[in-house]
């Protein structure tokens, strides 16, 4: 009896995927649990496995067409079964040469880079060299790499697109763009400004690209613009004096690195005391739900990471519970995971609250959307060494500016206003060993 392979659910809020890529052709041999098939989601790039071993007896979804989540994608069996019965799930689906969004794999006229994989692609270990021949994809001209070969493309300075993959169906992988750093082959000008194209002399200004709203990004508009047009904010700033914090830091930093064998970042040190801050003043650990206000009993912290297709938020569960080691561990592999392309989708979700950092772009304060359903999210400005006023000296000491942008629908001001007092006070007199 055939069986039918449908577009998985891979999280609660996943309601539709995108066919990225076809590992396997009609006709050929499959067996159960082999990747055949690569396909997007709201927040990830995901390996499908095939379900039973036989024939791909017929793909019912093309690439590019975005097909809602239990709708059949292929379907499995022997050598002449009938599967008259099984729809076409492109019925169903919104195809990308129809003008909605499709893959998010990289054009040649259009580079946008797709949201990371759950997994990554395999990488051999002898690759062929490689040539300056783009590898594309015949059915529709898109050039295949996975999302690390983009990452480390860009931070070795080659022009990916210009590479013949040795990666499944001829993608291109970290192998790949390694092997071009090696031999010279694709790199990318560096060093002066490239020369800048010529203007249009008349009309509409020029466009250099376009990219379809779609994938990682799709989600962020629409979440975004919801969030903004139905969530009434309430902002507020405090600096606060982090040079206790550093001082704590100075001190115990030997002693992390050799007893715990970790290295604790001030942004470890925000997270870990922003969870008991949030412990404390579980007036912000809220979230609307129908008509109902929940007080949630976890303090899962989301991190703000950014990518280079967007923004993810890994989240640590219980963080109000974890030891400053842990988190430091936690914070670290799971931004690294992000920015690799293979953060799983149980990762991102759970989230209660979320710290958004962008002291390290020169920032001092800012404000943020909230990631609903939460309630509220901590903004992290600079640290910076400023002239401060203490005992009526002025005297120089390192601050930063902490925000808080809630949901007035569930947190007023003044609790809104307790809670940064509350994380003020406990980042200016922090303990020597955070427990």
């Amino acid at each position: 009896m055939p069986t039918p392979l449908p577009m998985p659910k891979l999280g609660l809020t996943m309601e539709e995927g995108t066919i990225l890529q076809w590992l396997k052709s009609d006709g050929e041999a499959v067996e159960k649990g082999e990747i055949i098939l690569q396909i997007q989601t709201d927040k990830v790039e995901y390996d499908v496995e095939a379900p039973a071993d036989g024939l791909l007896l017929k793909t019912l979804a093309g690439e590019g067409d975005v097909v809602p989540v239990g709708s059949n994608l292929a379907v499995i069996g022997d050598e002449g079964e009938d599967i008259s019965a099984f729809a076409s799930a492109s019925e169903g689906a919104l195809s990308a040469s129809e003008g909605a969004p499709g893959a998010a794999e990289d054009t040649a006229e259009a580079p946008s880079p797709p949201p990371p994989p759950a997994r990554a692609a395999p990488i051999p270990s002898a690759p062929a060299a490689s040539v300056p021949t783009a590898t594309v994809s015949p059915a529709n001209g898109r050039v295949l790499a996975s999302p690390a070969a983009r990452r480390i493309a860009r931070e070795l300075g080659i022009d990916y697109r210009t590479l013949r993959g040795t990666g499944p169906g001829g993608r291109i992988v970290q192998a790949d763009v390694r092997a071009a750093a090696a031999s010279g082959a694709g790199a990318a000008a560096t060093g002066a400004m490239p020369p800048a194209p010529p203007a249009a002399q008349s009309g509409p200004p020029a466009v250099a690209s376009t990219v379809p709203v779609a994938g990682m990004r799709k989600v962020i508009v629409e979440r975004m613009g919801a969030s903004w047009d139905q969530v009434p904010r309430v902002t507020l700033q405090a600096e606060v004096d982090l040079s206790n914090l550093l001082a704590v830091r100075e001190a115990s930093k030997l002693a992390w690195e050799t007893d715990l064998g970790v290295k604790v970042s001030l942004n470890d040190l925000l997270t870990f005391y922003t969870a008991r801050a949030v412990r404390r003043c579980p007036q912000v650990n809220v979230q609307l739900a129908g008509g109902e206000i929940r007080r949630m009993q976890d303090v899962n912290i989301g991190i703000a990471v950014a990518v280079d297709e967007g923004l993810m938020v890994p989240v640590i569960r219980g963080a109000d519970q974890k030891s400053i080691d842990q988190i430091a561990r936690e914070t670290r592999s799971l931004a690294e995971s992000a920015r690799a392309g293979n953060l799983p989708l149980t990762a991102l979700e759970g989230g209660t609250f979320t710290i958004s950092n962008l002291g390290a772009f020169g920032v001092d304060h800012f404000s943020a959307i909230l990631n609903v359903p939460e309630s509220a999210i901590l903004t992290v400005g600079a640290a910076r060494e400023r002239a401060v006023v203490r005992g009526g000296e002025v005297v120089p000491r390192t601050t930063c500016f902490l925000g808080i942008n809630a949901d007035h629908r569930l947190v007023d001001g003044v609790p809104a206003a307790q809670f940064l007092a509350t994380l003020k006070e406990i980042l200016e007199h922090p303990k020597v060993m955070p427990a």
